[in-house]
């Protein structure tokens, strides 16, 4: 990936290493980056460090990866204390909480020190990236780099214009995808949620809305949406479906059902109630089904391998047809 310069960009500042940013650390790693990554949490650094490791091993053992790019990989990443260190970096990706004045006071101090060619994306799940823009120096280095968890494993990736973005800035975002193996989708304009996000809240409030209603519980709900949506969604995306099942068929059923589909703007009871009761997912094992601690590791353990033999299966059937 080069820079304005010429000279092709090795190192990658990373702000953020919980869940989403050890990911991400472990995906640029993996691809032969350097990465200098800051966290305001002392035990981040270890914690990174080991899921890298764990993540590289495993990449390499499914031939994803090298053994070469394994090996000394501890060279090419550094944890610091400060965002002051990250002044060197080319290429920024933040990925702190959804805290609107965290954002931007991270971006206040790395303005003062980083020079105006460097880009600043972030990882933000909902927040417009022209609302990160308004207020920056050189808003047109700001950019819109959603990643998907385990993001060392999964192709996705979104790069979200905001208003002021530079075509250079997507330009070199969508070339630092490519290069850590993702399929960046471009989107043309900033838009709340995104792409992703606004599919699948809009699923969410309706399988909450069926639940609420007392249609089926939680279980039951799933295992349809697995076994129809779930069947096919790894294969092709809504408009492929259609295409491939028959259009007009949709068309009639959306006269009919649309006006039956829940459209409520605020947050369902059925969250409002499990969050309220502490429940995290499996991270607490709490949530909207039960689990021990074993078993919460085992769901966790499942869904990696799954998103391997996902990311396997894309990449076969990719090769065959062009999307």
């Amino acid at each position: 990936m080069e820079q304005k310069s010429g000279k092709a960009i090795e190192t990658v500042g990373l702000v953020g290493l919980g869940l989403m940013g050890q990911g991400i650390a472990s995906c640029l790693v993996a691809s032969g980056l350097r990465v200098i990554a800051y966290s305001r949490s002392a035990g981040r650094g270890a914690e990174s460090e080991a899921r890298i490791a764990r993540a590289l091993r495993e990449l390499a053992a499914r031939r994803i990866i090298s053994r070469s790019r394994v090996s000394g990989w501890e060279e090419r990443f550094t944890f610091v204390r400060s965002l002051q260190e990250l002044a060197g970096c080319p290429f920024i990706v933040e990925t702190v909480t959804e805290d609107l004045a965290l954002k931007r006071e991270i971006y206040d101090t790395l303005e003062s020190v980083l020079p105006a060619g460097a880009v600043i994306a972030s990882n933000t799940s909902s927040i417009p990236i022209t609302l990160l823009q308004q207020g920056r120096k050189h808003p047109e280095r700001f950019i819109g780099m959603h990643w998907a968890e385990p993001a060392e494993i999964t192709r996705y990736l979104e790069v979200i214009k905001g208003g002021s973005t530079s075509a250079r800035t997507v330009r070199l975002t969508r070339r630092l995808g490519l290069l850590c193996g993702k399929e960046p989708s471009v989107l043309n304009f900033d838009i709340r949620g995104f792409i992703s996000n606004r599919l699948m809240y809009a699923m969410m409030r309706e399988a909450c809305h069926l639940v609420e209603i007392g249609l089926a519980d939680v279980a039951t709900v799933d295992r349809s949406f697995r076994n129809d949506i779930g069947w096919w969604a790894p294969f092709a995306g809504p408009f492929r479906w259609m295409d491939l099942t028959g259009i007009p068929l949709y068309a009639v059923i959306m006269e009919d059902l649309f006006p039956e589909l829940c459209s409520d703007k605020s947050l369902p009871a059925l969250m409002k109630e499990v969050v309220a009761g502490g429940a995290h997912g499996i991270t607490n094992a709490k949530g909207f089904y039960k689990y021990t601690r074993k078993s919460a590791q085992e769901w966790e353990k499942v869904w990696e391998d799954f998103t391997y033999d996902i990311r396997g299966l894309v990449g076969k059937y990719g090769k065959r047809v062009k999307y």
